[in-house]
């Protein structure tokens, strides 16, 4: 028998991925009453993910990192494989009372929840804190296990927001996309896939738009929150939120109608899955 390696390489992402998954399952737990869900997203059932990621991208420079790197990678036919990994932490069973939540006691939370409770930018809330804790234990584990194998993987709450967008897992109200592969090193830190897909201004201009640099506070959009004043570890009062300009708030809106278009198109197919398995 004669292996190609490269091939054999390839092969093995999707196998890594499941081992990721069951290492998810393993992580340790500190309430031992969280139920993660886990499924695997290959070939073209990343279309609809690719799709809306880019939907959101022109107003996101965070999103179109991501987004162009499932593009690039599925555009050359390389094993991407997503982990979406998710849990539902809007309901304590703990009675512990603890106040990290920001509520007095558990069963507060909890129906101030059923009652409030909404879908969030990247997930659903208000959260259980200690069970948020085991939830990022397990893509932690995820993770670890992929590099077990020497795997490339990237923990995604931009891709873990449009899996929900589109119907992925319903009963949870936080899912991450865990990315994993193509074999390569450094695959989602050195994104050249990301430099040649604009011109070096444009790439410039969304690292300082969405990395903390300097007197930039962590942004993680595309309007810096900026350090206002040269003495700010003094003063508290150090950051403001520059507003955006009538076109840029026209510009966002229109952006979104076209978000909302693609995720209607793609809902009912997949939560017809969820409907067929119950």
């Amino acid at each position: 028998m004669r292996l190609d390696g490269k091939q054999a390489a390839r092969e093995a992402v999707l196998e890594v991925t499941k081992l990721a998954a069951a290492a998810a399952y393993r992580s340790p737990q500190l309430t031992g009453v969280l139920e993660i869900q886990t499924e695997i997203i290959t070939d073209d059932d990343l279309d609809p993910l690719i799709e809306l990621a880019g939907s959101i991208a022109p107003i996101s420079p965070v999103m179109a990192f991501d987004y162009e790197t499932m593009k690039y990678f599925r555009e050359k036919r390389a094993p991407l494989v997503c982990l979406l990994i998710g849990a539902k932490l809007d309901r304590s069973e703990l009675a512990w009372d603890c106040g990290a939540c920001g509520f007095e006691s558990c069963a507060t939370f909890n129906q101030w929840a059923k009652d409030n409770g909404s879908m969030g930018a990247l997930w659903g809330g208000p959260s259980c804190h200690w069970k948020m804790m085991d939830w990022a234990a397990a893509c932690d584990y995820a993770c670890a296990a992929a590099n077990q194998y020497r795997m490339d993987s990237r923990p995604m709450a931009t891709i873990g927001a449009v899996c929900a967008s589109v119907g992925y897992m319903p009963d949870c109200t936080a899912r991450t996309a865990v990315l994993i592969g193509p074999p390569g090193e450094l695959i989602y830190f050195s994104r050249k896939q990301n430099r040649d897909s604009s011109p070096l201004e444009k790439h410039k201009q969304s690292f300082l738009k969405s990395s903390p640099i300097h007197w930039l506070a962590f942004p993680g959009g595309s309007n810096p929150v900026v350090k206002t004043k040269d003495d700010w570890w003094e003063n508290k009062e150090y950051i403001k939120l520059e507003q955006l300009s009538e076109a840029e708030m026209q510009f966002v809106n229109e952006t979104m109608s076209k978000v909302t278009e693609v995720a209607l198109k793609h809902i009912p197919n997949i939560t017809s899955w969820y409907t067929l398995e119950k």
